[in-house]
Order: structure tokens, then sequence, then C-alpha cells
């Protein structure tokens, strides 16, 4: 098991370094998710959930429709969140880069807060005293943790297990244990400190399986059911096998019958800007190791 999680967080520290090279003024958002996922996947890994790319004062779960014509733009925060698994032991990982831009006080808060994180996590500690640790990195630097998104447990084939590790300090918390296995995640902003939803979805996830009347809609669901049992999946990747504006029709009623869960786009409550930094890390007796 640990060699697989091991395993899968090698594959993601290749495809960090070489997606780094692309994020340029002018690269295609849609060209940038394409390559991680294809590069996973030529290293011998599976994808534990579609690249993320998130710019600015969006915080997460943007993953680039087969449409997409955006571009990196000189000055954008941009957070690169991407996942591997082997054999269903996942590695997830992200990090921020600022487009034309030397590395900044906010992208540093984020990094040192997990820096900082890293080195008290060991079995025994409480997740409310590494989410104090994380606060209080992040508001030394002038800026807000965003205080509803969590670091989480991973286990095999479910990327948001049953535990999570808050960003701000809390008054109860969970006792890490040997072992276990946790994707860490600081995010730093200018602005709110809280993120809220936006109506775009472009990443679901298989629920239950239930009748369905529309046509499209049960090929798309068998399709799901065979193909992502247990881990997300983009639009973007049913819309190359149901080409066609109908796709959009057929998942909204899979919604609607509470068959998919939708992750709505996230972002800051006041648009502020947003940088995250993430590792994946095993929890040991005297300390942890950083597969990420």
């Amino acid at each position: 098991m640990y060699d697989e999680y091991r395993k899968a967080g090698e594959i993601t520290k290749v495809v960090k370094k070489e997606v780094e090279l692309l994020l340029k003024e002018g690269t295609k958002v849609l060209e940038i998710a394409e390559f991680v996922e294809n590069r996973i996947k030529s290293l011998g890994g599976e994808l534990a959930f579609p690249c993320n790319i998130s710019i600015n004062e969006i915080a997460a779960h943007y993953s680039p429709p087969i449409y997409d014509e955006t571009m990196l733009h000189r000055g954008d925060y941009v957070k690169v969140d991407l996942g591997s698994h082997i054999n269903g032991y996942i590695a997830d990982t992200a990090f921020t880069v600022k487009i034309g831009e030397e590395k900044d006080d906010m992208i540093r808060a984020s990094e040192e807060a997990l820096e900082n994180a890293i080195s008290m996590i060991k079995a025994g500690v409480n997740t409310s005293d590494i989410g104090a640790k994380i606060e209080e990195t992040i508001k030394s630097y002038g800026f807000k943790p965003i205080e509803n998104l969590n670091g989480h447990r991973l286990a095999q084939n479910d990327l948001h297990a049953d535990v999570t590790i808050p960003n701000i300090a809390t008054d109860e918390g969970y006792i890490l244990k040997d072992g276990e296995v946790f994707a860490i995640e600081p995010f730093s902003t200018n602005g709110a400190g809280r993120v809220i939803d936006e109506d775009k979805v472009f990443i679901f996830k298989y629920l239950v399986n239930r009748p369905i009347r529309l046509g499209l809609a049960r090929k798309v669901l068998a399709d799901i059911r065979r193909n992502y049992p247990d881990l997300p999946f983009a639009e973007r990747w049913l819309s190359k096998k149901f080409p066609g504006r109908k796709l959009d029709f057929a998942l909204k009623t899979l919604m609607r019958n509470g068959i998919i869960y939708n992750y709505n786009v996230l972002r800051d409550e006041k648009r502020g800007s947003i940088t995250q930094k993430e590792h994946t890390v095993i929890i040991r007796k005297d300390g942890c190791e950083v597969t990420t």
C-alpha cells in the first residue's frame, strides 16, 4: 500500500516540474490540463481527479471544459492541483505561480504555512493545532487563510475520506494516527478568507445508481459507472465521448436525480486573489513522510 502511495507521489513530482515550464503568458489553460493528465498516464499512473487550474480569485474545482479558450496573463496567480493514483492509492499535490513575475509574499505565505504544518505533523498531534499553526503563519504575512477549505485524509479510491485538517484554529480536532495518509493544503488570500460556490460546474463524482428515463443520460451514466465509479471525473472527459450540447442536459438530469455529485467552482467571497500549496504525507510516530 505505502509503496503505491510513494509511486503515485513520484509521478506527481515529475509532472509538477514539467508543467511549471508551461505556465507562461499566452498558454491556454486547456493545454495545461491536458498535458498534466496525459503525462500522469504516460508515467504509469491513473488520474485521481481532473487537473484543476484555478486563477486569481478562483480557489478550486476549475478544470477547463473542452471548448475553453482561456489563456494565462501576466500577473495571474495560477494554482495547479493534480493527483495521481496507483491501484486507488492517491497522491494529491498543488502549487502556485505568478505568471511572468517572481514569487511574492502571498505565495510564500502558503508555502511556509505548509512547511510549518509538516514540521509538526506526527502521530498524536491534534489537527486543531495544525490549523492554528497554518493560520498563524499566513496571518504573519498579512493575509488570511481560507477558513472553509481543509486538508483531508486519503484512503484507497477515496479522495476526501472522513477526517479533515483545518487551515484555521478550531475548538475541536482529531488526533492523527500512525500510518494514516493526509493531503495538507493551506490557502492564502488578500480577500475575504472564505470561498463560495459559483454556478459553474466542470467536475463531478458518481454517487448511486438509479433508474433514469432519458436515453442519453442512461448512456452517460453507464459510462460513468464503468470508468469513474469511485473518483471525480471531468465533463471534458465525457465531452470526448458524447459530443454536443446534449451532454450538459444529461449531466444536469443526473444531478437532479442525486446520481452524481457536482463540485461547483469555488471563489473567494470578495474576489480576492488566492494562493495554494499542497503535499500528501504519511503519518508516522516520529514525524511524517512527504510523498509528493
